[in-house]
């Protein structure tokens, strides 16, 4: 049902971030040098962006880390969500 919008446009909800950045979720994507960004396309949403335009893969999941340095896969909507599975956060379909 998404194919057609999956090939030019991702959505990924980043639940507890505020606008642009901070907040109690695991927001930190890769937006500025102060939130200590990672360097890992699955880790920082411009270098995924980049992979996608130059390299033709498209993300399915961005990784966020919280305040405290705990991660959180942000996963593509509307076809899958983040769920807590005791241990980690994995990405089913929804």
């Amino acid at each position: 049902m998404y194919d057609c919008i999956d090939d030019f446009y991702r959505l990924f909800m980043i639940p507890g971030m505020g606008h642009c950045m901070g907040g109690l979720g695991a927001w930190r994507i890769g937006q500025t040098i102060l939130t200590n960004p990672l360097n890992q396309t699955d880790h920082n949403l411009l270098l995924s962006l980049v992979e996608w335009v130059e390299g033709g893969e498209a993300p399915d999941i961005i990784i966020g880390t919280d305040d405290e340095g705990q991660e959180r896969k942000h996963c593509l909507w509307p076809t899958s969500k983040s769920v807590w599975n005791g241990t980690n956060w994995d990405c089913i379909q929804a």
